[in-house]
């Protein structure tokens, strides 16, 4: 059994939960959702953020969305990684902007 860091497990939490507010079925490649799960097995959270970051690039307009983008800033604050953090702020800002104008 793998023992992980409780820093690591909170930011799979996050990354986790990031990828439950994605829409069911994605309109990305099936590879570069393995490619996500790879990373996330081998706890390499820094790439399963940007992959992550990737996929919620291609997909907008959904219920969730404002969501998915609060969890990604949720694990670069908690990875220390103040521009990711600083530009998944400005994605919730505009998701709540398009959600008002709805």
């Amino acid at each position: 059994m793998r023992t992980w860091l409780q820093e690591t497990k909170q930011t799979l939490r996050f990354l986790a939960a990031a990828r439950c507010f994605l829409p069911q079925y994605l309109e990305t490649t099936a590879e570069l959702e393995n490619v996500l799960q790879l990373h996330l097995r081998r706890a390499e959270m820094l790439q399963a953020l940007d992959v992550l970051e990737q996929i919620g690039d291609q997909h907008s307009g959904y219920e969730e969305e404002a969501n998915f983008w609060k969890e990604l800033f949720y694990a670069a604050q908690h990875m220390a990684l103040p521009d990711h953090a600083t530009r998944y702020e400005e994605r919730i800002r505009q998701v709540a902007l398009m959600q008002r104008m709805r």
